[in-house]
């Protein structure tokens, strides 16, 4: 019987390289979907459930280590996709994760899989997941504070005190607690791979925004968002039932 498995990646280049790898080299794992966002690798791996999933660990609003922590299905295993430091790469074998370093070798994804159908499944080796998120919460995998260059300075700001970001052209605004602004020479989609924490959220191209600072939803076709300074920011069609799955 063939291996159900999902990829979760949020380049499209590498997605579908991982992809054409295993159609090509593991004919005993059949692709049941892709998913270019943490949100969707969450709705597919909930919804589907499958045996096996690829996932990418530096994705922009939710990281793979963070996804993983949404889920209530855990019934599977997991192939790590990644660049990684060596600090974690012990810890995922510490705890029986396997992973791949990009770009992925043909022989090492062979050699991977092959682990992942000959393993016996004993009680044990279903809590091996259970067991590797429980290390998340270690100090050595929080991180409290995000380091911003401004004015020739590096400032650190903590997570829970930006209220939201805004694109203008290749320039982005920080709003902070205490009606501060910081303006940084940075595009949003740069300043989103700087803050790569689970309580962030794109919810259109031009408004990045953090999950606890939200005072209202306003419904709509998209919506609308009251943040706790009072501000407004509108949320995209294609963004809404994302927001919502992360809000409910």
């Amino acid at each position: 019987m063939k291996l159900k498995a999902i990829i979760v990646d949020d380049e499209l280049h590498s997605l579908k390289t991982t992809e054409l790898l295993i159609q090509q080299n593991c004919e005993e794992v059949e692709i049941i979907a892709i998913a270019e966002t943490p949100e969707k690798g969450i709705e597919l791996i909930e919804s589907l459930h499958p045996d096996l999933v690829f996932l990418d660990i530096a994705m922009p609003r939710m990281n793979g280590f963070e996804m993983l922590l949404h889920l209530s299905y855990r019934s599977f295993d997991i192939i790590f996709t990644t660049a990684f430091d060596e600090y974690a790469i012990k810890a995922f074998k510490v705890n029986a994760i396997d992973y791949l370093l990009k770009p992925i070798d043909k022989t090492e994804l062979i050699e991977a899989v092959n682990k992942v159908k000959s393993k016996s499944f004993k009680d044990e080796d279903y809590n091996k997941l259970d067991i590797f998120l429980e290390s998340l919460g270690q100090p050595s995998f929080k991180k409290e504070k995000v380091a911003i260059p401004v004015d020739g300075k590096i400032q650190m700001i903590p997570f829970s005190s930006i209220i939201y970001c805004e694109s203008e052209s290749n320039y982005t605004f920080i709003y902070v607690e205490q009606n501060k602004k910081l303006l940084l020479s940075k595009t949003l989609k740069e300043v989103e791979k700087l803050i790569t924490h689970p309580d962030f959220f794109r919810v259109q191209n031009s408004y990045l925004v953090n999950l606890n600072h939200i005072k209202e939803y306003i419904r709509g076709e998209g919506g609308e968002l009251i943040m706790s300074n009072g501000d407004e920011v509108r949320v995209s069609r294609n963004k809404k039932t994302a927001l919502l799955m992360l809000l409910t």
